[in-house]
């Protein structure tokens, strides 16, 4: 049995080039509950949308032209804005190679899926990562060999619940069933 998170309130980030991907993801989050879905084609463009929309999480393409996903991290986690720099990236791609899945938790993701996706497993990966940063605080990624990626809570002034903030779990939830890769 999966577990089942509130993401009604949750505004996302879909950083994808291929028009049918995102058209597939948008649908996927929709049936997830999450109602506030941005959209950009490349890293440039997903960069802007983080500093001006302020999402909750991005789910990233790592292979976008002519700015990928590694390009879009590495200039994500150098912002001087901590809540910018500590949103949760969760990459979704075809290229699910380790030394890819590697580089991409040295660049501070938060999650690796592979496509084709699974929904259950992209619901799993999402509620987690919005959980653990509930519980944990906000953070520049996971934690590769030798690392620590915690960051301070931000004080910026924000309108919306704060960034992440996932519903208790609800009555008959339990732990997820399949295999993600991370």
């Amino acid at each position: 049995m999966q577990r089942k998170w509130d993401l009604s309130s949750v505004a996302c980030l879909i950083a994808e080039d291929n028009p049918h991907m995102r058209t597939i993801l948008r649908s996927v989050l929709a049936g997830f509950g999450i109602r506030s879905v941005f959209e950009a084609t490349d890293g440039t463009e997903a960069l802007e949308l983080v500093v001006d929309r302020r999402p909750d999480l991005v789910l990233c393409d790592w292979a976008m032209e002519p700015f990928g996903g590694a390009d879009f991290l590495r200039f994500l986690r150098k912002d001087r804005d901590p809540l910018v720099n500590t949103t949760p990236v969760l990459i979704v791609t075809a290229y699910a190679r380790r030394a890819i899945i590697m580089e991409a938790i040295d660049l501070g993701i938060h999650g690796f899926v592979a496509k084709p996706i699974a929904p259950a497993i992209l619901y799993a990966h999402i509620g987690e990562i919005l959980e653990r940063q509930e519980m944990q605080g906000r953070s520049k990624g996971i934690p590769g060999p030798g690392q620590n990626r915690t960051a301070p809570r931000s004080t910026h002034a924000d309108t919306r619940a704060p960034v992440g903030t996932v519903a208790p779990l609800k009555p008959g939830g339990g732990q997820q069933d399949g295999l993600a890769l991370l």
